[in-house]
Protein backbone atom coordinates (compact mmCIF):
# COMPACT_ATOMS: atom_id res chain seq x y z
CA UNK A 1 0.00 0.00 0.00
CA UNK A 2 1.11 3.55 -0.60
CA UNK A 3 1.77 5.83 2.76
CA UNK A 4 2.38 9.42 2.92
CA UNK A 5 5.53 10.55 4.68
CA UNK A 6 6.18 14.04 6.21
CA UNK A 7 9.44 15.93 5.39
CA UNK A 8 10.44 19.10 7.37
CA UNK A 9 12.91 21.22 4.96
CA UNK A 10 14.10 17.76 3.47
CA UNK A 11 17.75 18.38 2.46
CA UNK A 12 17.53 16.94 -1.12
CA UNK A 13 21.36 17.41 -2.32
CA UNK A 14 21.93 14.04 -2.18
CA UNK A 15 20.40 14.48 -5.74
CA UNK A 16 22.64 16.16 -7.46
CA UNK A 17 24.81 14.57 -10.54
CA UNK A 18 28.56 14.50 -10.68
CA UNK A 19 29.72 16.71 -13.58
CA UNK A 20 30.52 13.52 -15.41
CA UNK A 21 26.72 12.35 -15.52
CA UNK A 22 24.50 13.06 -18.09
CA UNK A 23 21.06 14.88 -17.24
CA UNK A 24 17.74 15.93 -19.15
CA UNK A 25 16.13 16.96 -16.09
CA UNK A 26 17.50 20.07 -14.41
CA UNK A 27 15.96 20.82 -10.62
CA UNK A 28 17.39 23.74 -8.47
CA UNK A 29 19.02 24.33 -4.40
CA UNK A 30 18.85 26.96 -2.84
CA UNK A 31 21.83 28.44 -1.60
CA UNK A 32 21.37 26.16 1.36
CA UNK A 33 21.56 22.97 -0.63
CA UNK A 34 18.01 22.44 -0.04
CA UNK A 35 15.05 21.60 -2.95
CA UNK A 36 13.83 24.91 -4.67
CA UNK A 37 10.11 23.67 -4.68
CA UNK A 38 9.13 26.97 -5.92
CA UNK A 39 12.03 27.00 -8.72
CA UNK A 40 11.58 23.78 -9.53
CA UNK A 41 7.63 23.10 -9.55
CA UNK A 42 8.34 25.97 -11.90
CA UNK A 43 10.43 24.26 -14.40
CA UNK A 44 8.47 21.29 -14.28
CA UNK A 45 5.20 23.99 -15.65
CA UNK A 46 7.72 25.48 -17.76
CA UNK A 47 8.50 22.30 -19.66
CA UNK A 48 5.53 21.11 -20.18
CA UNK A 49 4.05 19.28 -17.13
CA UNK A 50 4.51 15.66 -15.78
CA UNK A 51 2.86 14.36 -19.10
CA UNK A 52 4.34 16.20 -21.95
CA UNK A 53 8.16 16.91 -19.84
CA UNK A 54 10.80 17.65 -22.25
CA UNK A 55 8.61 17.13 -25.35
CA UNK A 56 8.08 20.80 -26.46
CA UNK A 57 10.11 22.91 -24.97
CA UNK A 58 12.95 20.12 -25.63
CA UNK A 59 15.12 18.74 -22.43
CA UNK A 60 18.05 20.84 -23.97
CA UNK A 61 15.95 24.20 -23.25
CA UNK A 62 14.38 23.60 -20.02
CA UNK A 63 18.25 23.02 -18.88
CA UNK A 64 18.99 26.48 -20.25
CA UNK A 65 15.78 27.97 -18.78
CA UNK A 66 17.17 26.70 -15.45
CA UNK A 67 20.37 28.01 -15.59
CA UNK A 68 19.21 31.45 -16.46
CA UNK A 69 17.05 31.09 -13.54
CA UNK A 70 19.68 29.89 -10.88
CA UNK A 71 21.72 33.20 -12.02
CA UNK A 72 18.75 35.43 -10.55
CA UNK A 73 17.94 32.97 -7.60
CA UNK A 74 21.72 33.37 -6.69
CA UNK A 75 21.46 37.28 -7.51
CA UNK A 76 18.36 37.26 -5.00
CA UNK A 77 19.73 35.18 -2.28
CA UNK A 78 23.46 35.83 -2.39
CA UNK A 79 23.57 39.50 -3.28
CA UNK A 80 20.46 41.23 -2.20
CA UNK A 81 19.76 38.52 0.63
CA UNK A 82 15.97 39.47 0.80
CA UNK A 83 13.18 36.92 0.11
CA UNK A 84 11.97 36.79 -3.53
CA UNK A 85 8.37 38.08 -2.64
CA UNK A 86 10.31 41.71 -1.38
CA UNK A 87 11.79 42.19 -4.70
CA UNK A 88 11.09 45.62 -6.33
CA UNK A 89 11.48 47.91 -9.62
CA UNK A 90 15.17 48.89 -7.85
CA UNK A 91 16.44 45.42 -7.43
CA UNK A 92 15.95 44.59 -11.52
CA UNK A 93 18.33 47.56 -12.28
CA UNK A 94 20.79 46.15 -9.78
CA UNK A 95 20.36 43.10 -11.48
CA UNK A 96 20.93 44.18 -14.83
CA UNK A 97 24.10 45.90 -13.40
CA UNK A 98 25.02 42.17 -11.81
CA UNK A 99 24.69 40.38 -14.82
CA UNK A 100 26.37 42.67 -17.57
CA UNK A 101 29.62 42.24 -15.03
CA UNK A 102 29.41 38.43 -17.06
CA UNK A 103 30.29 39.98 -20.24
CA UNK A 104 27.29 38.88 -21.90
CA UNK A 105 25.65 41.04 -25.12
CA UNK A 106 22.79 43.02 -24.25
CA UNK A 107 20.30 40.47 -26.06
CA UNK A 108 21.46 37.93 -23.01
CA UNK A 109 21.10 40.07 -20.62
CA UNK A 110 17.52 40.70 -21.92
CA UNK A 111 16.54 37.29 -22.16
CA UNK A 112 17.90 36.90 -18.18
CA UNK A 113 16.08 39.41 -17.15
CA UNK A 114 12.88 38.27 -18.90
CA UNK A 115 13.21 34.43 -17.72
CA UNK A 116 13.61 36.26 -14.34
CA UNK A 117 10.24 38.12 -15.44
CA UNK A 118 8.65 35.15 -16.00
CA UNK A 119 8.82 33.28 -13.11
CA UNK A 120 8.09 35.93 -10.59
CA UNK A 121 4.28 36.10 -12.30
CA UNK A 122 4.05 32.60 -11.12
CA UNK A 123 5.37 33.18 -8.26
CA UNK A 124 2.54 35.77 -8.06
CA UNK A 125 0.20 33.44 -9.32
CA UNK A 126 0.96 31.07 -6.01
CA UNK A 127 0.87 34.34 -3.73
CA UNK A 128 -2.07 36.18 -4.22
CA UNK A 129 -2.23 38.08 -1.24
CA UNK A 130 1.04 39.61 -1.93
CA UNK A 131 1.20 42.68 -5.37
CA UNK A 132 4.73 41.47 -6.14
CA UNK A 133 4.49 42.37 -10.21
CA UNK A 134 1.92 43.57 -12.99
CA UNK A 135 1.55 44.42 -16.12
CA UNK A 136 -1.20 47.25 -15.58
CA UNK A 137 -1.07 50.22 -15.29
CA UNK A 138 -3.25 51.67 -12.32
CA UNK A 139 -3.67 55.03 -10.35
CA UNK A 140 -4.15 53.11 -7.52
CA UNK A 141 -2.21 49.92 -7.85
CA UNK A 142 0.84 48.88 -5.16
CA UNK A 143 2.17 46.48 -6.67
CA UNK A 144 5.96 46.20 -6.26
CA UNK A 145 7.25 45.42 -9.98
CA UNK A 146 5.96 46.98 -12.79
CA UNK A 147 6.55 45.66 -16.83
CA UNK A 148 4.80 46.64 -19.69
CA UNK A 149 3.48 43.24 -21.91
CA UNK A 150 4.71 43.33 -25.36
CA UNK A 151 3.84 41.20 -28.46
CA UNK A 152 5.79 39.83 -31.27
CA UNK A 153 4.79 37.56 -34.45
CA UNK A 154 7.70 34.84 -34.50
CA UNK A 155 6.44 32.52 -37.64
CA UNK A 156 2.77 33.55 -37.75
CA UNK A 157 2.40 32.88 -34.13
CA UNK A 158 1.72 36.11 -31.53
CA UNK A 159 4.19 35.39 -28.74
CA UNK A 160 3.46 37.72 -25.42
CA UNK A 161 6.79 39.12 -23.55
CA UNK A 162 7.98 41.75 -21.13
CA UNK A 163 10.01 44.52 -20.82
CA UNK A 164 10.97 46.49 -17.88
CA UNK A 165 12.25 49.96 -17.57
CA UNK A 166 16.02 48.44 -15.91
CA UNK A 167 16.85 46.93 -19.27
CA UNK A 168 14.42 48.19 -22.53
CA UNK A 169 16.71 50.28 -23.13
CA UNK A 170 19.67 47.70 -23.96
CA UNK A 171 19.86 47.35 -27.67
CA UNK A 172 20.23 43.95 -29.27
CA UNK A 173 22.45 44.13 -32.06
CA UNK A 174 21.81 40.90 -34.55
CA UNK A 175 25.07 40.27 -36.84
CA UNK A 176 23.70 41.04 -40.38
CA UNK A 177 23.87 37.73 -42.44
CA UNK A 178 26.79 38.60 -44.76
CA UNK A 179 27.33 36.44 -47.57
CA UNK A 180 30.40 36.84 -49.55
CA UNK A 181 29.10 38.84 -53.26
CA UNK A 182 29.82 38.05 -56.64
CA UNK A 183 32.55 40.62 -57.15
CA UNK A 184 33.79 39.63 -54.09
CA UNK A 185 33.96 35.96 -54.88
CA UNK A 186 36.60 37.26 -57.44
CA UNK A 187 38.54 38.73 -55.59
CA UNK A 188 38.71 35.70 -52.81
CA UNK A 189 39.55 33.27 -56.29
CA UNK A 190 42.45 36.05 -57.31
CA UNK A 191 43.80 36.23 -53.45
CA UNK A 192 45.99 33.17 -53.93
CA UNK A 193 48.23 35.25 -56.72
CA UNK A 194 48.51 38.09 -54.55
CA UNK A 195 49.33 36.58 -50.81
CA UNK A 196 51.95 37.13 -48.87
CA UNK A 197 51.33 33.57 -47.69
CA UNK A 198 52.49 32.29 -51.16
CA UNK A 199 54.71 35.14 -52.44
CA UNK A 200 54.95 32.43 -56.02
CA UNK A 201 52.41 29.72 -55.67
CA UNK A 202 52.64 26.55 -57.55
CA UNK A 203 50.00 24.80 -59.58
CA UNK A 204 49.06 23.03 -57.14
CA UNK A 205 48.31 25.24 -54.31
CA UNK A 206 46.25 27.54 -57.17
CA UNK A 207 44.42 24.84 -57.75
CA UNK A 208 43.92 23.51 -54.39
CA UNK A 209 42.89 26.90 -53.28
CA UNK A 210 40.21 26.90 -56.36
CA UNK A 211 39.05 23.39 -55.18
CA UNK A 212 38.41 24.80 -52.14
CA UNK A 213 36.70 28.31 -53.19
CA UNK A 214 34.46 26.45 -55.71
CA UNK A 215 33.49 23.62 -53.23
CA UNK A 216 32.44 26.23 -50.45
CA UNK A 217 30.57 28.05 -52.71
CA UNK A 218 28.69 24.87 -54.59
CA UNK A 219 27.77 22.86 -51.42
CA UNK A 220 27.58 25.37 -48.47
CA UNK A 221 29.77 23.49 -45.66
CA UNK A 222 31.63 24.52 -42.27
CA UNK A 223 35.07 24.35 -43.01
CA UNK A 224 35.11 21.17 -40.39
CA UNK A 225 32.51 19.67 -42.78
CA UNK A 226 34.59 20.43 -45.63
CA UNK A 227 37.74 19.50 -44.69
CA UNK A 228 35.78 15.77 -44.75
CA UNK A 229 35.19 15.93 -48.07
CA UNK A 230 36.72 12.73 -50.18
CA UNK A 231 38.60 12.72 -53.35
CA UNK A 232 36.26 9.19 -53.92
CA UNK A 233 32.91 10.80 -53.90
CA UNK A 234 33.96 13.10 -56.39
CA UNK A 235 35.48 10.46 -58.53
CA UNK A 236 32.37 8.53 -58.20
CA UNK A 237 30.45 11.79 -59.93
CA UNK A 238 32.62 12.77 -62.54
CA UNK A 239 32.01 12.02 -66.39
CA UNK A 240 34.33 13.83 -68.51
CA UNK A 241 31.94 14.23 -71.64
CA UNK A 242 29.35 15.71 -69.10
CA UNK A 243 27.99 19.00 -70.01
CA UNK A 244 29.78 21.42 -67.64
CA UNK A 245 26.07 23.50 -66.90
CA UNK A 246 24.21 20.46 -65.69
CA UNK A 247 24.09 18.82 -62.24
CA UNK A 248 25.49 15.60 -60.50
CA UNK A 249 24.35 14.97 -57.02
CA UNK A 250 27.61 15.11 -54.53
CA UNK A 251 26.27 12.74 -51.66
CA UNK A 252 28.05 12.15 -48.16
CA UNK A 253 28.73 15.88 -47.35
CA UNK A 254 29.05 15.61 -43.77
CA UNK A 255 27.23 17.18 -40.77
CA UNK A 256 28.95 18.08 -37.91
CA UNK A 257 26.50 20.27 -35.71
CA UNK A 258 22.62 20.70 -35.07
CA UNK A 259 20.25 17.74 -35.06
CA UNK A 260 21.61 16.38 -37.60
CA UNK A 261 24.97 15.73 -36.28
CA UNK A 262 26.93 12.62 -38.05
CA UNK A 263 24.12 12.36 -40.56
CA UNK A 264 25.43 13.13 -44.40
CA UNK A 265 23.32 15.72 -46.93
CA UNK A 266 23.30 15.72 -50.89
CA UNK A 267 23.71 18.60 -52.99
CA UNK A 268 23.60 18.92 -56.57
CA UNK A 269 27.06 20.10 -57.67
CA UNK A 270 27.77 21.53 -61.41
CA UNK A 271 29.27 19.37 -63.72
CA UNK A 272 31.88 22.44 -64.59
CA UNK A 273 32.85 22.61 -60.34
CA UNK A 274 33.50 18.56 -60.68
CA UNK A 275 35.72 18.69 -63.81
CA UNK A 276 37.81 21.41 -61.90
CA UNK A 277 38.20 19.06 -58.65
CA UNK A 278 39.38 16.72 -60.93
CA UNK A 279 41.76 18.71 -62.33
CA UNK A 280 43.03 19.34 -58.81
CA UNK A 281 42.85 16.02 -57.79
CA UNK A 282 44.46 14.38 -60.86
CA UNK A 283 47.33 16.86 -60.30
CA UNK A 284 48.20 15.78 -56.47
CA UNK A 285 47.15 11.95 -57.51
CA UNK A 286 50.42 12.53 -59.91
CA UNK A 287 52.30 13.72 -57.48
CA UNK A 288 51.89 11.69 -54.54
CA UNK A 289 50.40 8.14 -56.30
CA UNK A 290 50.78 6.65 -52.98
CA UNK A 291 48.69 8.68 -50.66
CA UNK A 292 47.10 6.27 -48.16
CA UNK A 293 44.34 8.27 -47.51
CA UNK A 294 40.97 9.47 -49.49
CA UNK A 295 40.88 13.55 -47.95
CA UNK A 296 40.69 16.02 -50.58
CA UNK A 297 42.46 18.69 -48.98
CA UNK A 298 46.48 17.69 -48.67
CA UNK A 299 49.54 19.53 -47.59
CA UNK A 300 51.40 20.28 -50.79
CA UNK A 301 54.93 19.25 -49.29
CA UNK A 302 53.93 15.70 -48.27
CA UNK A 303 50.58 14.86 -49.54
CA UNK A 304 49.44 14.35 -45.74
CA UNK A 305 45.80 15.81 -44.77
CA UNK A 306 44.95 19.00 -44.15
CA UNK A 307 43.32 19.14 -40.52
CA UNK A 308 40.17 21.33 -40.29
CA UNK A 309 41.69 24.23 -37.97
CA UNK A 310 44.70 24.73 -40.41
CA UNK A 311 42.05 24.80 -43.07
CA UNK A 312 40.04 26.81 -41.75
CA UNK A 313 43.05 29.33 -40.29
CA UNK A 314 44.95 29.07 -43.74
CA UNK A 315 41.94 30.98 -45.61
CA UNK A 316 41.72 33.64 -43.31
CA UNK A 317 45.88 33.68 -43.71
CA UNK A 318 45.40 33.84 -47.08
CA UNK A 319 42.93 37.06 -47.31
CA UNK A 320 44.16 38.75 -44.59
CA UNK A 321 48.29 39.11 -46.13
CA UNK A 322 46.48 39.45 -50.25
CA UNK A 323 46.23 42.19 -52.20
CA UNK A 324 42.54 42.37 -51.22
CA UNK A 325 42.65 42.18 -47.09
CA UNK A 326 40.83 45.36 -47.11
CA UNK A 327 37.45 44.70 -49.35
CA UNK A 328 37.65 40.98 -47.82
CA UNK A 329 37.96 42.08 -44.21
CA UNK A 330 34.09 41.25 -43.30
CA UNK A 331 34.46 38.02 -45.20
CA UNK A 332 35.12 34.39 -43.28
CA UNK A 333 34.26 30.50 -44.52
CA UNK A 334 30.93 30.80 -43.21
CA UNK A 335 30.38 33.85 -45.11
CA UNK A 336 30.19 30.81 -48.08
CA UNK A 337 27.60 29.05 -46.09
CA UNK A 338 25.44 32.14 -46.45
CA UNK A 339 26.11 32.72 -50.06
CA UNK A 340 25.30 29.16 -51.05
CA UNK A 341 21.54 29.54 -49.50
CA UNK A 342 20.94 32.76 -50.07
CA UNK A 343 21.92 31.83 -54.40
CA UNK A 344 19.52 28.63 -53.60
CA UNK A 345 16.75 30.69 -52.88
CA UNK A 346 17.14 33.09 -55.45
CA UNK A 347 17.68 30.44 -57.85
CA UNK A 348 14.58 28.46 -56.85
CA UNK A 349 11.93 32.16 -56.53
CA UNK A 350 13.17 32.15 -59.85
CA UNK A 351 12.37 28.85 -61.06
CA UNK A 352 8.89 28.67 -59.03
CA UNK A 353 7.87 32.67 -59.98
CA UNK A 354 6.18 32.37 -63.22
CA UNK A 355 3.61 29.40 -62.02
CA UNK A 356 3.47 30.01 -58.19
CA UNK A 357 1.02 31.98 -56.10
CA UNK A 358 2.72 34.86 -54.47
CA UNK A 359 1.53 33.80 -50.81
CA UNK A 360 3.36 30.39 -51.38
CA UNK A 361 6.35 31.50 -53.55
CA UNK A 362 8.76 31.91 -50.33
CA UNK A 363 7.96 29.35 -48.02
CA UNK A 364 8.38 26.74 -50.79
CA UNK A 365 11.43 28.11 -51.90
CA UNK A 366 12.90 27.77 -47.95
CA UNK A 367 11.75 24.36 -47.79
CA UNK A 368 13.78 23.31 -50.49
CA UNK A 369 16.62 24.77 -49.24
CA UNK A 370 16.34 23.53 -45.68
CA UNK A 371 16.33 20.25 -47.58
CA UNK A 372 19.91 21.02 -48.75
CA UNK A 373 21.40 22.26 -45.73
CA UNK A 374 19.58 19.93 -43.12
CA UNK A 375 20.55 22.59 -40.72
CA UNK A 376 19.71 26.02 -41.62
CA UNK A 377 17.55 27.87 -38.98
CA UNK A 378 14.01 28.41 -40.06
CA UNK A 379 14.33 32.18 -38.15
CA UNK A 380 17.17 33.26 -40.36
CA UNK A 381 15.79 32.01 -43.23
CA UNK A 382 13.37 35.42 -43.48
CA UNK A 383 16.76 37.54 -43.70
CA UNK A 384 17.98 34.87 -46.82
CA UNK A 385 15.01 35.74 -48.74
CA UNK A 386 15.30 39.19 -48.54
CA UNK A 387 19.45 38.80 -49.67
CA UNK A 388 17.65 36.23 -52.21
CA UNK A 389 15.06 38.71 -53.75
CA UNK A 390 18.05 41.67 -53.30
CA UNK A 391 20.55 39.13 -55.55
CA UNK A 392 17.65 38.19 -57.94
CA UNK A 393 16.54 42.46 -58.64
CA UNK A 394 20.65 42.85 -58.78
CA UNK A 395 21.99 39.94 -61.04
CA UNK A 396 19.51 39.14 -63.37
CA UNK A 397 20.57 37.29 -66.38
CA UNK A 398 19.10 38.45 -70.06
CA UNK A 399 18.19 35.09 -70.81
CA UNK A 400 16.07 34.30 -67.59
CA UNK A 401 15.51 30.28 -67.99
CA UNK A 402 19.86 30.15 -69.09
CA UNK A 403 21.07 27.53 -66.70
CA UNK A 404 24.87 28.53 -66.94
CA UNK A 405 27.16 26.74 -63.95
CA UNK A 406 28.07 29.03 -61.45
CA UNK A 407 32.12 28.30 -62.28
CA UNK A 408 31.08 29.70 -65.76
CA UNK A 409 29.38 32.80 -64.36
CA UNK A 410 32.31 33.85 -62.34
CA UNK A 411 34.60 33.46 -65.08
CA UNK A 412 32.36 35.61 -67.65
CA UNK A 413 31.94 38.27 -64.60
CA UNK A 414 35.64 38.04 -64.65
CA UNK A 415 35.82 38.94 -68.82
CA UNK A 416 32.47 42.03 -67.44
CA UNK A 417 34.97 43.10 -64.97
CA UNK A 418 38.16 43.49 -67.35
CA UNK A 419 35.86 45.07 -69.76
CA UNK A 420 34.78 48.34 -67.11
CA UNK A 421 38.51 48.30 -66.15
CA UNK A 422 39.65 48.61 -69.69
CA UNK A 423 36.84 51.23 -70.09
CA UNK A 424 38.15 53.59 -66.78
CA UNK A 425 41.97 53.24 -67.88
CA UNK A 426 42.90 50.92 -64.36
CA UNK A 427 44.81 48.48 -66.73
CA UNK A 428 46.35 48.45 -70.32
CA UNK A 429 45.32 46.18 -73.40
CA UNK A 430 48.22 44.18 -72.72
CA UNK A 431 47.49 43.45 -69.56
CA UNK A 432 43.43 42.98 -70.55
CA UNK A 433 43.89 40.53 -73.63
CA UNK A 434 46.38 38.49 -71.55
CA UNK A 435 44.07 38.22 -67.99
CA UNK A 436 40.80 37.25 -70.97
CA UNK A 437 42.68 34.77 -72.37
CA UNK A 438 43.50 33.41 -69.56
CA UNK A 439 39.12 33.39 -68.24
CA UNK A 440 38.34 31.39 -72.06
CA UNK A 441 40.95 29.61 -71.31
CA UNK A 442 39.13 27.94 -68.34
CA UNK A 443 35.59 28.21 -69.95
Amino acid sequence: MSEVRIAHSPDLSFLLLQPSEAYTHPYLLDSTGRFDWDANAYLVQYGGGKLTYGVRPLSSNIVDKARSLSIFLTFVEEILNIDKLKLSDVHFFTFVKYIQKRNIDNGTIKTHCRNALNYLFYIQTKNESVNLITDKAHKNERHQIHVTKRFHNAGGKVQAYYDHKSFEHLVKITEEIDYIRDDEFIDWLDAINHTKEHPSPSKILKLRWGAISYLLEATGPRISELAKITRSSIKDIYNPLADGNDNSELSCIPINKGKNKGKFRKVPISNATIQFLMAYITTIEHQWPNMDHDNLFINVENGQPLKPNYLKNYTLSVIKNSLYAQPLKHVNNHSFRHRFITLKIAQIIKELASNTPFTNLYSLAMHAVRKLTLHASPSSMATYVHLAQEYNNKYRLNNEHAQISSLVKIELKKLKRLQKQLESGQINESLTLKSMLTIIGKL
